[in-house]
């Protein structure tokens, strides 16, 4: 297979052992990091090579916002997402390989604010609006509580980036906003724009993530190698190492 893709982004291109994928990353947390000398690296990082290298694939990464990610995922312009929630709407154009590991979403606040939650009730009932993730998922019961709004944008401001919901929350324009645990708990330890920011006890959602595969631009026999792959990562032992790796095993 082999495509060209053009728009603002990095891309680097490695050797191949008969396809070629096409991996999205945005530069952020844990999960994803450039380096000068180590070139991309990080969690997802890791587990991408580990898999597609298993599969006999070469690959290129490919830095987009997570809410576009999903759209070029869903027509065929990215053939691999990283950490992806399997859902009935997404499973009508991604293939789920996996699961990676376990996702905590948790409420970002103020260190200041006296904010603190128990129920997904209090957060739908915050005064002040909660910024989240274009295109994110944040679990089936805060997706059935957003539907019985009336008007969700009047609590819940939509941002493309994560850059931005740190801004909101430094002007106190929102009470807070939804991230993963291990992502932001990687921003306060080594982001200086998240020094005033700590985590609510309460967690939003848990569950696994996935390899999220496009139907447009994979085959089923691709997708059967891809299989294969994963299941003989399990049986090596190596997607625990990387779990290992990054403390989360």
């Amino acid at each position: 297979m082999y495509r060209i893709i053009l728009f603002a982004c990095f891309v680097f291109v490695f050797s191949s052992y008969g396809c070629e994928i096409t991996v999205r990353f945005e530069r952020y947390g844990v999960q994803a990091q450039k380096d000068p000398e180590l070139g991309w690296h990080g969690l997802d990082v890791d587990f991408a090579k580990a898999l597609l290298e298993k599969a006999g694939c070469k690959y290129r990464f490919v830095s987009t916002p997570w809410g576009r990610a999903i759209k070029m995922l869903e027509l065929g312009d990215l053939d691999l997402v990283l950490s992806v929630s399997d859902n009935p709407k997404r499973r009508a154009f991604a293939y789920f390989v996996g699961p990676q590991r376990m996702e905590n979403i948790v409420f970002a606040v103020h260190r200041d604010a006296p904010v603190e939650l128990n129920s997904m009730e209090q957060l739908f009932a915050l005064d002040r609006p909660v910024a989240i993730q274009r295109g994110a998922f944040y679990g089936q019961n805060f997706e059935t509580h957003l539907a019985a709004l009336k008007d969700p944008e009047q609590q819940f401001i939509y941002v493309a980036d994560n850059n931005v919901k740190i801004n909101l929350l430094k002007n106190q324009r929102i009470s807070g906003f939804l991230e993963e645990k291990y992502n932001l708990l990687y921003q306060i330890e080594n982001n200086p724009n998240f020094s005033e920011v700590r985590i609510n006890t309460f967690i939003v959602n848990q569950e696994s993530v996935y390899y999220a595969f496009s139907k447009k631009s994979i085959t089923p026999e691709q997708l059967t190698q891809f299989e294969a792959a994963y299941i003989a990562l399990q049986k090596s032992g190596e997607l625990k190492a990387i779990l290992k790796k990054y403390k989360l095993d």
